[in-house]
């Protein structure tokens, strides 16, 4: 909530009080992402909206009906848009306004508003796919013209949600003012496949074993041989090496247990016996969480989801309220609703499937906010900047490509003190089959990323 004392450094000066999508946007600014405190003054004369630093002027902008009215993205409201040039720094900016003499020509709390409620989304301005998802940006950035500039580094301004565009508007008009964070990484895996052949009944084996011999695949056969009779490692069972490679620092597993429905929920069999012993294991770990992963048809049924959850409540280890969704699925705004209804309190399935960067703006955690409702959820939401997949499916790099793109948008991320989180599977470090030379890819870019943080 807003901080009312007169200490508080940051202080916001309008002609009207603020509404509830001004104070929340000034809240995750400043409080959580700066981890500061501001207050509001009224402001007697003139029709701009101030931001002020112990009593000097930092920025000053005329409110957008964003955020200073209860529209919503159906209404179909016009969203401006205009290039920013601030220093060495370039982006193309949503809900701009006529600036005139000192002041902005946008207003910054109705982009920061835009960006975190995924308001192209949720006005349907966006293409989906088979699962739901984005099959691009939002139609607005695609028709943007000109470049966006960062750090040295030139992109298309259609490309420009590969970088968190948020972190770098505010740091640009407060970053003279404040010291810049450190960067902060959250490694994360997600574990639809846990074991190649571990875990399934000797029936099971048996059959997979004809099968393989009927079609020749002998090295399929021997591999699966060799590791059911415990004198080989399992292929998947990455788990030791991604704990031993990130010793001392906190490692997420969103684990999939949803009931077996092909193609898309392919996992261990939750009633058997491997799949509650790895979580449980996992857990007890150092540093460790393990959470809920719900399967492909869960985001289809929100029943079904519940009762997937509260089959996983029993499992020593599980966290059934911080979850990512398979596939990253879900529509923001209604997605957030659902998990609020269940309990949910924490959801990391922000990111995008078909290309890499930054869905909401921004790399840092923030809140869930209700647009219809017009309120704050108690919902945290964690953005990621790439997935695993859609680097090597949907956008076809190679590993060294893969490495050069993440590496280039690290040090994005890194310049403006925001928060690096991935989407790796213990499948993408297995290297095998597919995924033969995404291990030294994983190893690049953490390293690279490790260079950066502050221990």
């Amino acid at each position: 909530m807003a901080d009312s004392s007169s200490h508080a450094p940051w202080v916001v000066r309008s002609a009207h009080a603020l509404s509830p999508r001004q104070t929340y946007v000034l809240d995750q600014v400043f409080c959580s992402w700066l981890k500061s405190s501001w207050t509001w003054e009224r402001q007697d004369r003139g029709a701009a909206t101030l931001l002020v630093l112990h009593g000097v002027e930092v920025v000053r902008w005329h409110d957008h009906p964003l955020v200073t009215a209860e529209i919503q993205p159906q209404d179909d409201i016009h969203i401006g848009w205009t290039a920013w040039h601030h220093g060495d720094l370039a982006i193309h900016v949503p809900c701009a306004l006529n600036g005139e003499g000192r002041c902005l020509p946008f207003d910054p709390l109705a982009a920061t508003f835009h960006g975190l409620t995924c308001w192209e989304e949720q006005a349907g301005r966006v293409a989906l796919d088979e699962h739901g998802r984005p099959q691009r940006f939002p139609k607005a950035w695609m028709s943007l013209q000109g470049s966006s500039q960062c750090q040295g580094q030139v992109i298309s301004a259609a490309l420009q949600p590969r970088w968190p565009w948020l972190d770098m508007m505010w740091h640009a008009i407060v970053g003279r003012t404040m010291a810049t964070q450190p960067l902060t990484c959250d490694w994360t895996f997600d574990v639809d496949v846990a074991f190649k052949h571990k875990g399934r009944s000797r029936l099971k084996s048996s059959l997979l074993q004809m099968r393989d011999l009927g079609l020749g695949r002998w090295d399929v056969v021997q591999e699966r041989f060799m590791v059911n009779r415990g004198w080989a490692q399992d292929p998947y069972a990455t788990f030791d090496w991604v704990l031993r490679h990130h010793q001392g620092e906190p490692v997420t597993f969103h684990v999939l247990a949803a009931m077996r429905k092909r193609p898309h929920d392919i996992g261990l069999n939750p009633h058997g016996a491997t799949l509650p012993r790895l979580v449980d294991e996992l857990a007890r770990c150092p540093d460790v969480v393990v959470r809920w992963h719900p399967g492909w048809h869960a985001m289809e049924n929100p029943q079904l989801a519940k009762m997937e959850q509260a089959r996983l409540k029993s499992w020593s280890g599980m966290r059934c309220d911080e979850v990512r969704t398979h596939f990253l699925r879900g529509q923001p705004g209604m997605l957030w609703r659902q998990w609020v209804d269940m309990g949910v309190k924490v959801d990391s399935s922000l990111g995008w499937a078909h290309d890499v960067g930054f869905r909401a703006g921004t790399s840092r955690d923030f809140q869930a906010f209700d647009v219809g409702g017009n309120e704050r959820l108690p919902l945290m939401l964690q953005p990621l900047v790439a997935m695993d997949e859609a680097m090597r499916g949907k956008l076809g790099w190679s590993p060294l490509e893969a490495e050069q793109h993440l590496v280039s948008i690290l040090d994005v991320v890194a310049s403006v003190g925001g928060v690096w989180r991935m989407c790796w599977h213990n499948t993408s470090v297995s290297d095998t089959g597919a995924w033969a030379g995404w291990k030294s890819t994983y190893v690049g870019i953490t390293r690279k990323a490790q260079s950066m943080t502050v221990r």
